[in-house]
């Protein structure tokens, strides 16, 4: 029974991936045909139909656990891409207008960085509280380290990239395959 089981997550995996990039290629053809969004855009869509196949895969997640585990992971995604947004553009403004700020304000500046760091442990400590009512504790232990893990696999890839060590053909890039991705 269980090998059965093993067959089923993986057929589930394998339909969810190929339809991932079946939306994501037709997202991609209409912008060709010009329906609106430029490159940007759809290598954001790839980005995003690969990042829920890698997650997907590696957490293992059933249909009810994906239900449930996506919108707080998005919405956790989306307030720490925030806090850390505004922290770098905290330091941006420090940095480039340093000479012109007085004491006060640049006191306020160091604040409102430190409040952010703050903000966000705040915001992870929630997040793992309210995902720990979705998935199992070794699921959420994998989550950290498979974003780790995700992270370390793209920076990779753009180093590559910017090196022109892929053997990636152009229109074929890892963000395009329909296949789960590999690690």
């Amino acid at each position: 029974m269980n090998f059965y089981s093993n067959i089923m997550k993986r057929t589930l995996h394998a339909v969810v991936i190929i339809m991932l990039a079946a939306i994501t290629g037709a997202s991609a053809q209409g912008q060709r045909m010009g329906q609106g969004q430029g490159q940007g855009q759809a290598d954001n869509e790839r980005l995003t139909a690969y990042k829920i196949a890698f997650f997907t895969q590696r957490l293992d997640l059933t249909p009810a656990e994906a239900e449930k585990f996506w919108p707080l992971y998005n919405k956790f995604s989306d307030d720490k891409s925030s806090l850390q947004a505004e922290r770098l553009s905290l330091m941006r403004n420090a940095s480039q207008n340093e000479s012109k700020m007085s004491d006060a304000e640049l006191s306020a500046t160091a604040d409102r960085l430190v409040q952010t760091y703050a903000d966000e442990a705040t915001l992870v400590s929630s997040f793992n509280r309210d995902i720990k009512k979705v998935l199992p504790p070794l699921k959420v232990i994998r989550l950290f380290q498979i974003e780790n893990l995700y992270k370390q696999h793209l920076l990779r890839e753009l180093n590559q990239r910017r090196q022109g060590q892929t053997g990636v053909q152009p229109g074929r890039g890892r963000f395009n395959q329909t296949e789960s991705p590999d690690l």
